[in-house]
């Protein structure tokens, strides 16, 4: 053993030296490769590099030392760990801890990365039952009356119980009592999980404390130790334990008040505003029932004010105050919310100051989603704001007016049509205008995309207009111009045939471009453009243009940018939809392509779990668990560089993955629908693809993939060429034995995501589907599934939602036995109609048989139904 130490710490001796002294005189490649090949195999490894931190007198190499033992331990599940004979691995476990406390204070980086390897040996063993001794050592040093010692005890802790807790149940109340005394100290508790009611009381009454600590390091300007603590907060919030209920006005009154201190650092206060976003988000139940809208959308107005920043990627507090305007008008009721914030906004929009009129502009805007219903009957008041913001003196006021214009068209359609006459002259002079033409050609593309017939008076003007913009605008405003043509395409229709050829003679150049960022852009926005125009022209009109297009989508398919991809799927479904049976000699290329694009692993599932978003800022700094911690020095920086990971990065690609896939899952369903019989080949292979997507955890992949599937089952209804159907349960057995037999393989996956889904959308498209499948097939679709099991299934899911008690309704925050709200956000509307949907189908379906065959699936409130 001791020539394998002593070789072992010449080597890290020599590397320490070299790296230092900047001298070229190793091979780390080389080096890497032999330390693999003739040590790190072997598990005498371990105690070796433990025998090195214990005994190097070089802080440099007991920190390499430290750095690669949390790595063997953790590497393969434990694997060489558990090879050590048990002698070897409990002096490791007596010895490690004791070296720790003995290292010097100012060996920061050696103590943090040793208390690295306790936690990742914790790991292995306490869940085993085979390290009791380790959270009373920890109790007892957190304890301690030595200052550096407390230091010490409280970083080990937080790596062990960041990642584990089982094993730990008995000693919750004394750790409870221990946090406590450690709130005094600028330290903060990372994780606590339980449900036992008297450990939620304790937790509860830390919290007026844990505020405390977040306050002062705000105050002091701490980004490090206040973005750590944020982190723990919004960790709180996500949980489904019920700790932070008793304080939620005064959490949300703390957070705002964080948020909107201009003393602060920026960043801290976007900190700040993020977390009371999540508690809107997760604690809506409790800002409901408290009438906390009002007091916060008056706090978070004046926020909406401060200056934006140029770049859209590029968060400030302004922005952050109105994506919590966006959170409250969305999940609260409408009544809540919009009586307040029209109040602000008539007020704000009367100041002279122009920031003011261009917050209560954005602030009109970002509501609209939530509260589309509730406007409507107001509007006659909110176009006067809205010709007046267009037309201000101050150009940020009119480009924020061009926003609430987009807003507007996407929810409040037939509103903004009856407004075209007003709404396309004025933006059309602010296309003419260089501080507003970017804002102003995203606003024209929205009106455009809703004036259907009434843009027969604008067309030419528009279209001459936006073709010579289109020649000298910069790239990132050509973007937008060619969204703007292809809605114009898609509200004339045919009437655009004059204008099709110019403009795909302009559009060759951008579908060829190779570039990334904004290139990568333009290129993908000018396909989804042409797919418009091929609708709007027809088969006949685009077939010239059809097979060179095609072959630029399966380009962007090979590009491997998910935004490519996702363009040329999309365009693919739009093909299928224009050219139908013409579209079945791409299926053998195009089927095989989106189904590749659904089987592609995101980043991460190779590996161990990456992080969710709340623990991100941690992980920057720990690992996302002891296979991967890493640590960085705030005045070293250094990085144990084998296992850093850009968390931001792989979030980005994640997030363009599961578009993209959300997209795939979505043309599988056009495919089916489009080219009806020329796709009975690949029906198996694309369900049972669409099957394993619905336990994602996107919700748009879940949501494509259901309204997909039962696509395909209607569609392979169709072509089964079943006769008309017979309410009621006496004439059964129709269906085509496969269409049964497809049934059965779909349903019961979607009955599966339902008891688990949390999301409102993904629920109502099931509703939805299940209406229109049922409607389509009869009572036969009950069949798939046995049809007193699928009825009482389907009336389940109906009643839940109708009575608010489907999963996607609770708030773990409120009781059971307490009573739903009676008033709701808007989206609970289209969740409750999309039952009704479904109650209405199974009524039909069944006829006279429905109230035997499901007793209880009309409750009063649908008496006559039958």
């Amino acid at each position: 053993m001791i020539p394998f130490n002593s070789k072992l710490c010449a080597f890290f001796s020599l590397c320490i030296n070299v790296s230092f002294s900047h001298q070229p005189d190793i091979d780390f490649p080389q080096a890497t490769s032999q330390l693999n090949r003739e040590y790190y195999k072997n598990a005498a490894c371990i105690p070796a590099l433990a025998n090195i931190i214990a005994s190097s007198p070089d802080q440099g190499v007991r920190q390499l030392a430290a750095v690669e033992l949390r790595k063997r331990v953790a590497q393969n599940s434990g694997d060489l760990w558990i090879q050590l004979p048990l002698d070897d691995r409990d002096q490791i476990k007596a010895k490690l801890p004791e070296l720790i406390l003995a290292e010097p204070k100012y060996s920061k980086l050696v103590r943090n990365s040793s208390a690295r390897v306790v936690a990742a040996i914790a790991n292995i063993e306490v869940p085993l039952g085979q390290w009791n001794q380790l959270l009373p050592f920890l109790q007892n040093t957190c304890a301690s009356s030595q200052v550096a010692h407390r230091e010490v005890g409280i970083y080990t802790l937080y790596t062990v119980l960041e990642n584990i807790v089982e094993g730990f149940e008995n000693y919750l109340p004394g750790l409870f009592t221990l946090f406590g005394n450690l709130l005094q100290d600028p330290e903060s508790l990372e994780y606590i999980d339980t449900t036992d009611k008297d450990d939620i009381k304790s937790f509860q009454r830390l919290l007026p404390a844990i505020l405390s600590v977040i306050g002062q390091s705000v105050e002091s300007g701490n980004e490090t130790g206040a973005r750590q603590l944020f982190d723990v907060l919004e960790t709180l919030l996500i949980l489904e334990v019920p700790l932070l209920v008793q304080h939620i006005p005064q959490l949300a009154e703390f957070l705002l008040r964080c948020g909107g201190n201009h003393s602060f650092d920026g960043e801290l206060r976007v900190l700040s505003l993020n977390a009371l976003n999540w508690t809107v988000q997760y604690k809506k139940s409790k800002v409901q029932s408290h009438g906390l809208a009002p007091a916060l959308l008056e706090g978070l107005m004046p926020i909406t004010t401060e200056p934006e920043p140029e770049d859209a990627d590029d968060d400030a507090p302004s922005r952050s105050a109105l994506r919590i305007i966006d959170g409250l008008a969305t999940n609260l009721p409408p009544n809540q919310v919009f009586p307040a914030l029209r109040q602000l906004i008539q007020q704000y929009f009367a100041s002279p100051d122009a920031n003011c009129r261009r917050g209560a502009m954005l602030a009109l805007g970002v509501a609209v989603e939530g509260c589309s219903e509730f406007m409507t009957p107001l509007m006659n008041h909110v176009w006067p704001l809205i010709e007046a913001g267009l037309n201000d003196s101050d150009a940020t006021v009119r480009k924020a007016s061009c926003v609430a214009v987009s807003c507007l068209c996407e929810w409040l359609e037939d509103e903004c049509i009856n407004k075209h006459s007003l709404l396309v002259p004025t933006i059309m002079q602010l296309v003419n205008d260089p501080a507003t033409q970017k804002n102003a050609v995203t606003a024209l593309d929205a009106v455009l995309e809703i004036l259907h017939d009434s843009i027969d008076q604008y067309l030419q003007l528009i279209m001459e207009r936006l073709a010579v913009l289109l020649e000298s605008a910069p790239m990132s405003v050509q973007s937008v111009i060619i969204g703007a043509i292809g809605s114009a395409a898609h509200a004339s229709k045919e009437k655009f045939l004059p204008y099709f050829e110019p403009t795909m003679r302009k559009f060759q150049h951008f579908i060829v471009l190779t570039g990334e960022g904004e290139e990568q852009e333009l290129r993908g926005i000018t396909m989804d453009a042409i797919g418009t125009f091929a609708e709007a022209v027809g088969k006949e009109v685009f077939a010239p243009y059809a097979a060179d297009m095609m072959k630029q989508a399966f380009a962007g398919v090979a590009s491997g940018s998910p935004r490519l991809r996702e363009c040329s799927f999309l365009f693919f479904g739009v093909m299928a939809r224009v050219f139908e049976d013409d579209f079945a000699p791409y299926l053998p290329s195009v089927v095989p392509s989106v189904i590749t694009s659904l089987q592609q692993l995101e980043h991460g599932e190779e590996n161990p779990p990456l992080a969710t978003s709340s623990e991100a800022a941690i992980n920057f700094a720990s690992g996302s668990s002891p296979a991967t911690a890493i640590h960085v020095d705030g005045l070293n920086g250094d990085i144990d560089t084998d296992d850093t990971i850009d968390l931001d990065k792989v979030l980005d690609v994640n997030s363009a993955i599961c578009i993209e896939k959300e997209i795939a899952a979505e043309t599988l369903g056009n495919f089916a629908v489009s080219t009806r019989e020329h796709f009975l080949p690949y029906v198996e292979q694309c369900t049972l693809e669409l099957v394993t997507q619905l336990p994602h955890y996107y919700d748009g992949i879940r949501k494509s993939a259901t309204e997909s599937l039962l696509e395909i089952v209607r569609t392979f209804y169709e072509l089964s060429g079943t006769g008309d159907w017979q309410p009621g349960t006496t004439h059964l057995g129709y269906l085509n034995p496969r269409v049964t037999e497809m049934i059965g393989h779909v349903v019961p996956p979607l009955i599966e995501m339902y008891e688990s889904e949390d999301n409102k959308k993904v629920v109502a498209s099931l509703c939805v589907g299940l209406a229109e499948t049922l409607t389509k097939l009869g009572p036969d679709f009950l069949q798939g599934m046995s049809q007193i099991i699928a009825t009482e299934t389907f009336g389940n899911i109906a009643v839940q939602v109708l009575e608010q008690k489907a999963l996607c309704q609770q708030d773990p925050d409120q009781d059971e036995d307490e009573e739903a709200a009676e008033d709701t956000a808007e989206y609970d509307s289209v969740l409750i109609s999309s039952a009704g949907d479904l109650v209405a189908a199974i009524a039909t379906a069944l006829g006279a048989d429905v109230r035997p065959g499901l007793p209880e699936i009309l409750p009063p409130r649908f008496p006559n139904t039958t």
